[in-house]
């Protein structure tokens, strides 16, 4: 068995429990669902899951990374790249289309009435964040130094608007922040024409 296909079948594995995960929680509640119940679904034992997650919460969070890492793999900018923010518009409405924003509103509603999650969905949404960037640097092919901590920049805010847009709404705004998290595109305005007095 190669490298590749081992590879490979371990990111199927780690998906199949991170899924599991969270269709179990979503349909019993989060407090009656155990990695015992997580591993029965999934036919592994406890061992193979400690393999690939800490805990239920950790896996439950990985859900998010595991969509919007692969709506990143199909994305691609339109060319001409006409400056950083349109193509990180263009990076956010794909995620959006490819269903990113609604896996967060969901683990988001968890995570508000199940604290201890909250410190696993951030760790995947900065990872997140973190692969999303370096995949806007490989789109535009940028090497400059200053152009990469512009980009690094307008991530850091892209990832603090939308973060705190999950966390913090409650009750119907979940399908409005999955849509377009609330203030992004002021923000994104903002950092494309200056934060000069409008």
């Amino acid at each position: 068995m190669g490298q590749g296909l081992r590879e490979r079948k371990r990111a199927a594995l780690e998906r199949d429990l991170a899924s599991a995960a969270l269709t179990l929680v979503e349909s019993r509640g989060f407090s009656s669902v155990t990695v015992d119940d997580i591993v029965a679904m999934t036919g592994v034992s406890r061992r193979t899951f400690s393999n690939y997650f800490a805990c239920k919460e950790d896996a439950v969070a990985a859900v998010v990374l595991h969509r919007a890492s692969d709506a990143l793999e199909s994305w691609r900018a339109a060319p001409p790249h006409d400056g950083l923010v349109p193509v990180v518009r263009s990076l956010i409405a794909h995620q959006r289309r490819s269903g990113t924003f609604a896996t967060m509103a969901a683990v988001s509603r968890l995570a508000r009435d199940h604290h201890q999650l909250v410190p696993y969905l951030r760790e995947a949404q900065w990872s997140l964040w973190t692969v999303a960037g370096a995949r806007v640097l490989d789109e535009l092919g940028e090497t400059d130094a200053r152009r990469r901590a512009e980009l690094t920049a307008v991530m850091g805010a892209v990832f603090g608007v939308v973060t705190s847009s999950f966390l913090s709404t409650s009750g119907n705004g979940d399908d409005e922040v999955s849509a377009a998290p609330p203030h992004l595109e002021h923000v994104l305005t903002r950092l494309e024409h200056g934060f000069t007095t409008p």
